[in-house]
């Protein structure tokens, strides 16, 4: 009896140390495979932060144009340049151009989040900030963004009204010719008008406060991105 008894219970011992030991394999096989389903979403997250650096450094560019153009009207009214009619329309169009604005791409981001690979970042300082940036920032930046659109729709249907204004923009800053005056009438009334130069004044403060964002931003993106190389290294 006794022989059977230690004979059986060493079977038992075996099969569960089997059963042991094919769970820890297979656990530390899907670990392995979440891993590297986690890194690899890393990798296209990095992916997409140098799209979206490109995209700001784009944008940075084409606002710092809009902004040099505000200066040059504002000190053109001021009486310190002497600009032409056409010279004052292509500057008033490119003020017109800061319509145009930064989205940034959110989808790698939620793809983290539903798969719940989130979770398999080492890194808690990349998790934190990573939720700052699409939680909070992007969500605030989106918020000025509208604003910033709201105001410049208004600004280029008042040029529209008061110069019969039309034009074409180029979004790409390394493409030549910029800004194309196709027609307008020049409003000398309304161009130095309270009207015209509360507008431009108010342009002047938005291009700059969404090229502060944006820098602001690059900064965050950038960081963002060590972050993730770490990670994955």
């Amino acid at each position: 009896m006794k022989e059977y008894f230690i004979k059986y219970s060493f079977e038992f011992v075996v099969i569960f140390l089997g059963i042991l030991i094919s769970l820890y394999f297979e656990g530390a096989r899907q670990d392995r495979f979440e891993n590297e389903r986690k890194n690899k979403s890393i990798e296209q997250l990095i992916n997409v932060i140098d799209q979206d650096i490109i995209q700001i450094d784009n944008f940075i560019k084409l606002q710092e144009m809009s902004f040099e153009s505000s200066n040059i009207l504002y000190d053109n009214l001021n009486g310190e340049k002497n600009l032409s009619n056409d010279k004052v329309m292509y500057h008033i169009s490119s003020v017109g151009r800061a319509l145009k604005s930064f989205f940034p791409q959110e989808g790698i981001f939620n793809q983290l989040i539903s798969s719940d690979l989130i979770k398999r970042i080492k890194s808690e300082t990349l998790k934190t900030k990573l939720f700052k940036l699409f939680n909070e920032d992007l969500q605030r930046h989106d918020v000025h963004t509208k604003e910033y659109d709201n105001f410049f729709l208004d600004f280029n249907f008042k040029l529209s009204v008061n110069f019969f204004l039309e034009h074409n923009w180029e979004t790409d800053v390394n493409k030549a010719n910029q800004i194309e005056i196709l027609k307008y009438r020049f409003n000398k009334n309304f161009y130095e008008s309270d009207n015209f130069f509360g507008y431009l004044i108010e342009s002047r403060k938005n291009i700059k406060s969404y090229l502060d964002e944006l820098n602001e931003l690059k900064i965050k993106y950038s960081d963002l991105k060590s972050l993730c190389l770490d990670e994955i290294q």
